[in-house]
């Protein structure tokens, strides 16, 4: 259900976006320069339009995953000090394990308590 609704919103989506690509092929000069707007102190060289709004699309995406991974920052440093962790208490109890053979559960931790019925 899922892919269906998938393709049904977005093939029209992306199909309109590349017509509007294609349909706006004019070179176009990108001025940095608002007072002066017919002879801009500042701007582009003069290139497609498309080539400037999938640039910015581009842009938009970098500078979005760059902020989600500054965002998880401490996250990571958690989840490395936890590992860290981890790492540690394990080679402790591997340690302690040689010491003291006798201490190992012998029992499977995984398989489950066997509880018997008892009449009342």
């Amino acid at each position: 259900m899922k892919k269906w609704l998938f393709r049904i919103v977005w093939i029209p989506v992306l199909a309109v976006a590349v017509l509007f690509l294609v349909a706006n092929r004019t070179l176009v000069p990108i001025s940095l320069d608002p007072f002066r707007p017919d002879n801009p102190a500042m701007s582009t060289p003069a290139l497609p339009l498309w080539f400037w709004l999938m640039g910015m699309l581009f842009v938009g995406v970098a500078l979005g995953a760059a902020g989600q991974w500054l965002s998880g920052r401490e996250a990571r440093a958690q989840a490395r000090d936890n590992r860290r962790e981890l790492r540690a208490v394990k080679k402790e109890l591997a340690a302690y394990e040689a010491r003291h053979p006798k201490a190992a559960p012998e029992e499977d931790p995984a398989e489950p308590l066997k509880l018997e019925a008892t009449n009342i």
